[in-house]
């Protein structure tokens, strides 16, 4: 079958666009490695759009889309997506020369029992980490002159059943590339010390999380499994030089947890040293992977920010959320860790979790009150959410049987409080936890005092965290 013309897309709805607490928008990582793919392909044209970044309903994608005349559309569709994307995919299978259409993205673990009926919509469907898997099936596509579809049978099997693909040999994958307009509009909101305009770029480092978080679900997740799957030292520094040569100079690491792999996160440090790399970087990590000696090697190799998953002030709740193998210790790792940011001035961005299941309101005063001493850079807090595919999920489902799961995300008002508190009561102790925390005397002062220079040349990301106060 001839594909000369491939279209890639990432759809948008608004029900996680228009929340309250400040967001940014990071690449469509599975559709970039493909589109990176594509274009290894002389005679093909390969044309993308993230409606993320550029919002488009389903007829404006219609009417774009008809400029290029694609042979085959592939759709990424998270979960909070994926009406949308049946839309868009019903309505190109309508069209007169109507395109092949892929679908991949986290919006298709949703229901995947009630979507027996989409292949009149979608020709595949691909699960889990899709980005070596699409080559195959693009392959077969190809094969033959005349069109040929035995292939559609075999990856319905694979939906139906609910196969996962993995990435068993993530060097193997090209480097993802971005336009100068994408690497504008791909920008974290996290306040860093370093003092220029940032252009920040993405990567993927190690594929699988070993932990089992009772609120993770693959919905929310960057890579599937618990199986690490790591790419090498070189591979990784190739990929962060690549990224300056784009005009990167800060790297975010985009790992479900950076940390899982600490030989790899040394051999990296010591590859980027090795290097004389000038790149800095931030990444995702948990306080019990962590050492001092490993933080003081991953400053000295262009660490300057962590995210750090702290979630609740409470034993009791950290039991429940089965977040660490040794909860009794998990606070006494957290103030232990976080002075040691401090003292190696790594800058800390930490995460909480209140409205947990059966927490009482002095459980979250807990929470607040271990924020305050930890005193990370920034903190963000979110609401307990049990995503479908967690085991929070598979315990808590019936509870909310008549809600839309799409709609439950950690930054809106809870459609459901698992909590000892109301919605209402919920709602009011985040923008305590907020206000507290931001106001306290000296805190705007001294964040400010160490962030003048990064929020003198980022305006903008000033302004988007000034959106904040919203939550009040």
């Amino acid at each position: 079958m001839k594909l000369k013309t491939i279209f890639l897309v990432r759809v948008s709805s608004n029900v996680d666009k228009d929340v309250e607490h400040p967001q940014f928008f990071d690449p469509p990582y599975s559709l970039k490695y493909i589109e990176a793919g594509l274009k290894r392909y002389q005679d093909m044209h390969v044309y993308m759009f993230d409606c993320w970044i550029e919002p488009l309903n389903v007829s404006g994608m219609l009417n774009y889309v008809s400029k290029f005349h694609p042979d085959l559309v592939v759709i990424s569709a998270s979960s909070f997506d994926i009406d949308i994307s049946n839309e868009f995919a019903a309505a190109l299978k309508k069209q007169t020369h109507a395109p092949l259409v892929v679908s991949i993205g986290q919006g298709h673990y949703l229901n995947r029992d009630t979507h027996n009926g989409l292949w009149e919509t979608y020709d595949a469907i691909l699960l889990g980490e899709p980005e070596k898997e699409f080559f195959t099936l693009f392959n077969e596509m190809r094969k033959n002159e005349e069109p040929d579809l035995s292939w559609k049978e075999y990856y319905k099997k694979c939906y139906t059943k609910g196969q996962r693909f993995l990435i068993e040999d993530p060097d193997s994958l090209p480097f993802p590339t971005y336009t100068p307009e994408e690497l504008a509009k791909y920008r974290s909101i996290f306040p860093v010390q370093v003092p220029e305009r940032v252009v920040w770029g993405y990567l993927i480092a190690t594929r699988g999380c070993p932990h089992g978080c009772e609120f993770c679900s693959e919905v929310m997740r960057i890579s599937i499994g618990k199986r690490l799957r790591s790419r090498s030292a070189a591979s990784i520094a190739d990929e962060m030089e690549h990224l300056a040569q784009l005009g990167v100079n800060i790297c975010s690491f985009q790992d479900d947890s950076f940390s899982a792999n600490r030989s790899l996160v040394k051999s990296l440090c010591q590859e980027l040293i090795s290097r004389n790399s000038k790149m800095k970087w931030m990444a995702r990590v948990r306080v019990d992977e962590l050492k001092y000696d490993l933080l003081a090697l991953m400053k000295k190799a262009g660490c300057v920010m962590l995210g750090i998953g702290v979630e609740s002030g409470s034993l009791r709740i950290l039991k429940s959320m089965n977040k660490s193998r040794d909860p009794e210790n998990w606070h006494q790792l957290c103030r232990k860790i976080f002075s040691w940011t401090k003292e190696l001035r790594i800058g800390t961005n930490a995460y909480y979790i209140i409205g947990n299941p059966t927490e009482t309101k002095e459980e979250i005063e807990k929470t607040i009150n271990l924020a305050l001493k930890l005193n990370a850079d920034s903190i963000q807090v979110h609401f307990y959410t049990p995503y479908p595919g967690s085991a929070a999920w598979n315990k808590y489902k019936d509870q909310f049987a008549d809600q839309n799961p799409e709609k439950m995300y950690h930054y809106a008002a809870p459609l459901i409080s698992f909590a000892g508190v109301s919605n209402e009561e919920l709602l009011k102790l985040r923008s305590k936890f907020y206000l507290r925390y931001l106001f306290r005397p000296g805190f705007a002062i001294n964040h400010l005092t160490r962030h003048a220079s990064f929020y003198l040349h980022n305006l903008d990301i000033f302004w988007t965290l000034l959106g904040i106060r919203k939550v009040f």
